[in-house]
């Protein structure tokens, strides 16, 4: 599967569309409302449909916006690239933290969850009160 370089607008479009398909603001008069309801603007100047259209991850067909099979793929990579981060980061944080008290349970599920990263976790673990 090829490599895709893309804005976090372009990521966040591509999840919304593996949602549910979005109407086109340039014909139907209440999606620019439905895109605001799901956190996007279609105004930004890095989300760029027409180049997720020319990259074949988002079609645009009878209104909507839907994503392409290469789309999902393309989305479902970066969240698995994500998670891969993330889980890393809680491995490599209990490497660093072998004996260390109670506030290593703490720091590690919040870093499993996202909530923080890995140098906050270190500083969750490290921390004397």
């Amino acid at each position: 599967m090829p490599h895709f370089e893309l804005s976090s607008s372009q990521y966040r479009l591509l999840a919304e569309t593996v949602l549910s398909s979005l109407p086109d603001p340039a014909t139907e008069e209440d999606a620019q409302l439905e895109w605001s309801a799901r956190g996007l603007n279609w105004e930004d100047p890095e989300l760029d449909v027409s180049e997720l259209i020319f990259l074949g991850l988002v079609s645009r067909e009878q209104g909507l916006f839907a994503m392409t099979h290469l789309g999902a793929a393309v989305h479902y990579r970066a969240v698995y690239e994500a998670a891969e981060e993330r889980l890393a980061a809680v491995a490599m944080l209990a490497e660093a933290a072998e004996n260390v008290g109670p506030r290593f349970s703490r720091a590690v599920r919040r870093l499993a969850q996202g909530s923080f990263s890995f140098g906050e976790a270190l500083a969750e673990v490290a921390r004397n009160d």
